[in-house]
């Protein structure tokens, strides 16, 4: 079995993030202190850092988010287009 890189780690444990991100259903308290469609990119950002990746690594991962957002946003013009737009996110993170 081949090695894993570390650049191989760290996107598995942004996937699985956004994973338990997507899954997670935050507490009436949570759902009162910021609104659901605002992220907080100091907390990321701290995540990812403590994962392992440089600084460098950190800035680009969150451009990567933010680009990402706002292409999710746009209108839909086929019905494959977040599909392969979250592959293409996938493979720029690694």
């Amino acid at each position: 079995m081949d090695e894993s890189t570390r650049r191989e780690a760290l996107g598995l444990a942004a996937l699985l993030g956004a994973i338990a991100l997507v899954g997670a259903t935050p507490g009436p308290a949570a759902a009162q202190e910021q609104p659901k469609d605002q992220v907080d990119e100091k907390a990321d950002r701290e995540r990812v850092l403590a994962c392992g990746m440089t600084e460098a690594e950190a800035d680009c991962w969150e451009i990567v988010a933010k680009a990402a957002g706002k292409f999710f946003e746009l209108p839909k013009l086929h019905p494959m287009d977040d599909h392969e737009v979250a592959h293409a996110i996938h493979i720029i993170q690694h």
